[in-house]
């Protein structure tokens, strides 16, 4: 489920087209990052998080490399 920001009152319209079938939600963003949620079993992220510390990244970093990693193993 996407993190998004609450319309504001005042915008209507804005709230009427989003709720149309064929548009995306609005996703918040910080810089050119986009943030999600993840839930996780434990100790699965026990063992991303001792992955994380041998690389000598940050969790979120492993998982994006992680992430492109298996992206361009698809595309081939």
């Amino acid at each position: 489920m996407a993190i998004t920001k609450p319309l504001k009152p005042e915008d209507k319209s804005a709230g009427f087209i989003a709720k149309a079938a064929d548009t995306r939600p609005e996703r918040w963003q910080r810089g050119n990052k986009t943030q999600i949620t993840l839930s996780i079993a434990p100790d699965l992220l026990a063992q991303v998080d001792d992955a994380a510390r041998r690389r000598h990244l940050s969790r979120a970093a492993l998982l994006t490399v992680w992430i492109g990693d298996a992206l361009q193993r698809e595309a081939a």
